[in-house]
This record gives structure tokens, C-alpha cells and sequence, in this order.
């Protein structure tokens, strides 16, 4: 059979390259959800923090370098997650207008999702498994 006519063969690269974006695509969902999540821990330790500076006042000491620390960790998450840009439309994942979305889990602009349960190097379907 004729290569040129073969309908297997040209198709096979574009399926390659679907797959590898798709694969990109994910990987870059991945990242922007890890920047949420650092956030959002960064967020639910405020009571320890909060709890931390109160002990460090109680006993005379300063808290100048404690408070520097969880403010330069805070904001530098916060900047991440506020530069990260959604792999469809390029627009900025959590930020609409001027405010970052913390809660939402898909991007502002054109809905598409961080997937869901993906830690480590689980695979992205569960029929990849079988």
C-alpha cells in the first residue's frame, strides 16, 4: 500500500500532537491548582500564626521576623496564583477584574477546570490504569 494514501499514518502525528498538548494542558491545570492550595494553607494557618504572635507577645518578645516571614510567604503565594494563566484562553486563571478568586476551581473566563484529585504522578484517567 501506497504511504502517501495510508490514512493511519497521517492522522498519527496530529493524534500525537493532540495528545501532547492535552498533556500540557493538564500539567499546567496541575500547577495552577498546587498555587491555589498553597494559598489556601497559607490562609487556614492564620489562627496559628495569629496564635504565634500572641504567645511571642505574652513573653516579651519581638515578632518582627516571625511577622516578616509569614507576610513575604502569604504575598509571594498570593502573587503565584494571581500570575498564573489559564492554558485555553491565556487570560488570568483566578483574576476577573481586579479581585483574585480564591474559592473557584475553574478558570474566570472560560470555565475550564482544575482536575480534580490529581497528587503526585496518579494517572489523569482511571482507564489509563486497566
Amino acid at each position: 500500500m501506497n504511504q502517501a494514501s495510508d490514512p493511519s499514518e497521517n492522522e498519527s502525528p496530529t493524534a500525537e500532537k493532540a495528545a501532547e498538548l492535552q498533556a500540557q494542558q493538564q500539567a499546567i491545570l496541575r500547577k495552577i491548582g498546587r498555587a491555589r492550595i498553597r494559598l489556601l494553607v497559607c490562609c487556614w494557618t492564620l489562627p496559628v500564626y495569629i496564635i504565634g504572635i500572641w504567645i511571642l507577645l505574652d513573653n516579651g518578645r519581638g515578632i518582627d521576623t516571625f511577622m516578616f516571614v509569614y507576610m513575604a510567604l502569604s504575598a509571594g503565594f498570593a502573587l503565584d496564583m494571581s500570575l498564573r494563566r489559564c492554558p485555553q484562553c491565556r487570560q488570568q486563571f483566578f483574576v476577573k477584574s481586579i479581585l483574585l478568586n480564591l474559592i473557584t476551581r475553574q478558570c474566570v473566563h472560560c470555565a475550564v477546570a482544575i482536575p480534580a484529585g490529581n497528587r503526585g504522578n496518579a494517572p489523569l484517567d482511571q482507564d489509563q490504569q486497566n
